[in-house]
């Protein structure tokens, strides 16, 4: 941590801050091997937590549709069982009807038999004799001839008869058939209606538990994200404590150089995210963004805005990853100072003097960081500033 220095003796100073450096790489070093980077620890965190709930939302998703399709298949239940109980009363009815035609057709088979049986016996020529020999009077021999006439013709009767109870029958039988057929059809569509209703049940439980399970991980992993980024809240309050600190020392700082120029950028790419309020990529909620990023590659160089003496550099603990502050004295009727954040590679120690355009260090993204950028800090009298202000 960079702390205060008391000595008037700018050498003096610069041993202070020179030593304070090796004091805070020496407790970082420590503190790398017990905590993973911030950013890669976050960033893990969020998008294990947007898969879980994305995997979420598709079983919460997958669960209605298989239970509205359980639904309109239960609905369904009732009007397949009518289907199927009336096509079983119209087979039974059927069935029925084949039966007594039958019936009825075999007793009128009987009974022709007997009558045609008993005409064909008595139908002979002496037959026909003795209906006339044997008469007593003519009355009596029309009455016979009458009753012969009318055998005969109950015959021919119970024949017609025998036909229309067989075509019946016939009529009955075919009944009957297609009677079968839709019961069969009926019976096939019931066991199937039955096995969807069985496999969309077995879905819904299988969804169902899956989803629970889902619930019980999106919860654990939230839990976990929200203590990685508290963890990074932490760090973020312990940012402003030191920023604080550094404020404070560029304050009490007596670089008394005066460069009359301006400044130049420190590196070859253009502004991106600006000084001011905004959502934070990792953390997820509004903080404000002391400086303004640059998009620069990884390895870029950073050079000197000015003229200058190098006021710390090294690995911070408060999510800057390297960071280097340059003073330039007074410019601009104040004392100015910058800070690169997130290098790769710093070139440079607290003490050294600079020139305008010297390559200090290398854009990276170490730290609290997204992806390579440069961070850029400007401290006027050691109060932040919009950077843009003086490029």
């Amino acid at each position: 941590m960079f702390g205060l220095v008391g000595s008037s003796s700018p050498s003096a100073r610069a041993e202070n801050l020179k030593d304070a450096r090796a004091r805070v790489k020496k407790a970082m070093v420590q503190a790398k091997k017990d905590v993973s980077s911030d950013k890669k620890a976050v960033s893990k965190a969020t998008d294990r937590l947007e898969a879980s709930q994305s995997q979420l939302d598709k079983a919460r998703s997958e669960l209605a549709y298989v239970r509205k399709k359980l639904a309109a298949a239960k609905a369904r239940d009732a009007a397949v069982a009518a289907d199927l109980a009336a096509a079983q009363d119209a087979f039974d009815i059927a069935a029925a009807s084949v039966l007594k035609a039958q019936e009825d057709v075999d007793a009128q088979r009987a009974l022709v038999g007997l009558v045609v049986r008993s005409a064909y016996q008595q139908h002979t020529d002496l037959t026909k004799l003795s209906i006339v020999v044997g008469a007593e009077s003519t009355s009596d021999l029309a009455q016979r001839v009458q009753w012969t006439t009318t055998l005969f013709d109950s015959s021919t009767s119970q024949l017609d008869r025998l036909t229309e109870l067989q075509a019946g029958l016939e009529t009955a039988r075919t009944a009957r058939a297609t009677a079968e057929a839709k019961l069969t059809d009926q019976r096939r569509a019931s066991a199937a209606h039955v096995a969807e209703v069985k496999k969309l049940t077995a879905q819904a439980a299988s969804r169902k538990a899956a989803l629970k399970k889902l619930v019980a991980t999106n919860a654990k992993l939230k839990a976990k994200a929200q203590d990685e980024l508290e963890t990074s809240r932490k760090q973020y309050r312990a940012l402003e404590k030191q920023e604080a600190r550094i404020a404070a020392k560029l304050r009490g700082d007596g670089y008394n150089i005066v460069n009359r120029g301006g400044f130049i950028k420190p590196v070859d790419a253009p502004a991106g995210s600006p000084f001011g309020l905004r959502y934070h990529p990792i953390l997820h909620y509004w903080r404000m963004h002391w400086g303004t990023d640059f998009g620069a590659a990884c390895g870029a160089p950073i050079r000197a805005m000015a003229n200058g003496k190098v006021i710390s550099a090294g690995w911070t603990t408060y999510g800057f990853g390297n960071y280097t502050i340059i003073s330039y004295g007074r410019m601009f009727g104040a004392q100015l100072a910058s800070g690169y954040a997130h290098q790769s590679k710093v070139l440079v120690h607290a003490g050294q003097r600079v020139k305008q355009g010297q390559i200090v260090g290398y854009v990276g993204t170490t730290g609290l960081s997204t992806g390579c950028h440069l961070h850029l800090q400007i401290y006027r009298n050691g109060v932040r500033v919009n950077p843009m202000r003086y490029l």
